[in-house]
């Protein structure tokens, strides 16, 4: 995790690999009330109980791993992509993309971030950035506030300008009542310095539109409309064809909730409950005091998504 606007360091020197668990850092961060607290990279093995620990701002989604001239092709200390349906050198991009989709699928409104690791990884300073829109008032406390709303856009390539739904920034929340319909069209601009292959509508998951440039231009920017009659989320996203790294632009998603209820994936919750069970069978302390200590917030994240289990309203 990434922790922004501490007002002192965490203690974090005598640390050990698996004690204490990251889970009492976050707890200590949270009470500091400046804190913005983002998940570096979404496929980390602990990142299912930070997010049941409902203390996470955002969600690193242009992730260090997308690097300018290659692909870091593993997941590190994370939760590693099945390498058949998400193969190099765009897999571990898409395997990102996947995990916050699933986020998502949850009911889960956490907004996209981004990062590059310059002075670490062979990455220039802001190459996989978030851009947030401050409106009329430009500063710092606004761009914090902003990114925490989801009023942004994400990209290491293409750059999605101004992009609106229905009128509305990226991070809003469309309403209507049980029984209605809702239609939303994404206008948008764009720049682009080498070719992009597609823009696409993802709505809960699912690419439901791809959209070639010549056909959004001929259109004054309008993508197609699309339809709601159950809640869900829905944004847009534009990849190019580079054949060594993925480089791509994301909105950051609209939200719809009809009846007063988010959609909540079956499918998405019982993803994350199994990953609970996996990171806990990795575990590397023994029988103990310390073991009980890292395992009770594990735990705590098991009833988390088996309650969301419980109340999932989609497949």
């Amino acid at each position: 995790m990434l922790y922004f606007n501490l007002s002192r360091p965490l203690p974090i020197a005598a640390a050990e690999k698996e004690f204490p668990s990251s889970c009492e850092y976050l707890a200590l961060a949270r009470k500091d009330p400046n804190v913005h607290v983002d998940v570096e990279k979404p496929f980390w093995w602990d990142m299912p109980a930070w997010i049941a620990s409902g203390q996470v701002d955002s969600i690193g989604l242009g992730n260090n791993h997308m690097q300018r001239d290659q692909m870091l092709d593993n997941e590190a200390w994370g939760k590693p992509r099945d390498r058949i349906a998400f193969p190099a050198p765009h897999g571990n991009g898409l395997w990102s993309q996947t995990i916050y989709y699933q986020l998502l699928d949850c009911g889960l409104r956490i907004p996209p971030s981004a990062g590059s690791a310059s002075g670490v990884l062979p990455n220039p300073v802001g190459y996989n950035r978030v851009y947030v829109h401050c409106g009329p008032t430009l500063n710092y406390d606004t761009w914090w506030k902003n990114l925490r709303a989801g009023q942004v856009v994400v990209t290491n390539g293409p750059l999605i300008r101004d992009p609106r739904l229905n009128g509305e920034l990226p991070g809003h929340v469309f309403r209507a009542e049980g029984g209605q319909t809702v239609q939303l069209q994404a206008t948008l601009n764009l720049s682009i310095r080498e070719s992009v292959d597609y823009l696409e509508i993802v709505k809960d998951g699912a690419v439901v539109h791809q959209v070639r440039l010549q056909d959004w231009a001929d259109s004054g920017g309008r993508l197609p409309p699309v339809e709601f009659d159950r809640s869900g989320w829905l944004l847009v996203r534009a990849v190019t064809g580079n054949p060594k790294t993925y480089r791509f632009a994301s909105t950051g998603p609209w939200y719809v909730e009809i009846g007063g209820q988010r959609r909540v994936s079956r499918q998405a919750a019982q993803f994350f409950f199994d990953w609970v069970y996996e990171r806990a069978r990795r575990i590397e302390l023994p029988v103990g005091e310390k073991r009980d200590a890292v395992l009770k917030y594990h735990r705590a994240a098991r009833d988390y998504w088996q309650k969301l289990l419980s109340e999932a309203n989609a497949e």
